[in-house]
Order: structure tokens, then sequence, then C-alpha cells
């Protein structure tokens, strides 16, 4: 077996089981596929447009299984509203121009930032059990910033946004943990991915004899995970949240140093 196909092989198993912990969780995938394909070989801007490809189907694979399932997370239609109108354009924003901060420290703080909510995730044991009744107009524009951010970072950086936009519409809007999930998969795996592969795809090259193999791996784990996502109960969700989250906080301050 030549070392093309060991390649693949590799490439297919990391990224089958990176997005399936991503499904479960509302994010992580780019911790490890990311890197990966740099280790394979891809510049980072390559590697990049080639993971931001591959991750849409990351929001397919979940909602192939919503639609098949008919689970009865319904979105909801402001944040939907603003995950759209407004994310979207920073997505667009966060890949085309340069943020004033050096990309070292950027990754530094967002992996403390991370480790410290998987954390308070773990710790909290309430968190994600039950929905906010009444959403204040306060709330709703803290979370309007929220996603601007967030939004930004998706386009800047590989990794990030899907865990942390879980923890905004859970903690900030108020929704429930399954249900907050479904929201990233639906808007930052397969929207915001899908915006921010085109603005790339636009710039730099993408590896395309990649990308079919990577679409079925994160397909197939989406899928998969999804289907644990609708069975299990929300402490274990959580639970797999907090691990998920603190592995990649580690993993992004590794890299950064």
């Amino acid at each position: 077996m030549d070392a093309e196909i060991w390649d693949e092989i590799i490439l297919f198993a990391v990224s089958f089981a990176a997005n399936l912990f991503a499904s479960v969780s509302g994010g992580g995938a780019g911790f490890v596929q990311f890197p990966l394909l740099i280790i394979m070989g891809l510049p980072f801007a390559a590697a990049l447009g080639t993971h931001k490809v591959a991750v849409v189907f990351l929001g397919v694979g979940a909602l192939a299984k919503k639609c098949l399932n008919k689970t009865p997370f319904a979105l909801d239609r402001q944040i939907s509203l603003i995950m759209i109108f407004i994310g979207c354009p920073s997505v667009v924003m966060g890949t085309l121009i340069v943020i004033n901060v050096p990309a070292h420290a950027a990754e530094i703080t967002l992996g403390i930032i991370t480790v410290a909510s998987g954390i308070y995730t773990l710790v909290k044991k309430q968190f994600g059990s039950q929905p906010l009744e009444h959403r204040s107009l306060t709330r709703t524009l803290l979370g309007t910033l929220a996603i601007i951010v967030i939004g930004l970072f998706s386009g800047s950086l590989s990794s990030g946004a899907g865990l942390f936009s879980t923890l905004s519409l859970v903690m900030i809007f108020g929704l429930e943990l399954k249900r907050a999930i479904l929201h990233t998969m639906v808007f930052v795996a397969t929207l915001w991915n899908a915006v921010g592969a085109v603005t790339i795809g636009s710039v730099t090259a993408i590896y395309w004899p990649w990308v079919p193999l990577l679409i079925i791996a994160t397909f197939t784990g989406s899928f998969v995970g999804t289907t644990l996502l609708i069975k299990l109960p929300v402490k274990a969700v959580r639970i797999i949240f907090s691990l998920v989250a603190m592995g990649s906080g580690l993993t992004l301050i590794y890299a950064a140093f």
C-alpha cells in the first residue's frame, strides 16, 4: 500500500472522528481537521480553504439526519435572521481583512477562553438544560455583538466559531443546549463555512483532490454524531461539549507555541 493511500485512510478516519464529536458538541472539528491538512503538506491558505469547503458538510449531515428523523428542535426566527444578515457579512469581513491582533496572541487568548468555557460548562450542571422563557432587548443586542465577533473569527481563524456560537446561543440568547447545537450546525457549520469557502476560494487555491474524501468523512461523521445528539440526554451532551472545548483549547494553545 503506497503512501498516498495511507494518507487518505488517515485523513478519512481523523476527519470522520473529528466531525462526529463536533456534531455532538456543537463545534471543534477545525481544531483537528485543519492542522491535519497542514501536517499532511498543504500551505496554510490552501488548508484553510479546503477545510472550509469540507466542513460545510458537517452542517449538511446534521440537517439530513434532522429531516429524516423529524427532530423537534425548531429554529428560532430572531436568531436565524441575526445569523444570516449579521453573521454572514462578519464572516466575509473576517476572511478579507487583517484583524489588528497578532495571530499568535489571538490563538493563545482563544485557547485560554475555550478551556475556561469547557471548565465552566462542566461545573455548571444546569448549563443548557432549560431554555430562557423571555429574551430581553439587552440580551438580543449582546448576542448580536457576540455573533459579529464570532463571525469575524470564523472568517479569519480556522477554529472556535462553532463552540463559541453554541456557548453564546445558550448563555446569552437562552437556548437549550441541543437546540443551540442545531442552530450552530445550520448556520455556522453550513452557511457561514459556505460563505467563507467561497470567499477564500476567490483569493486562494483549494486542494480539490482531497475534497471528495473530506466531504464523505465529514458528512458521515456528522450524520452519526447527530444521531447520538438526538438520543443522548442533555447531561451527556454537556459533558461531551465540555471535554471537546477543553481539549480544543489546549490544542490551540499548544499549536500557538
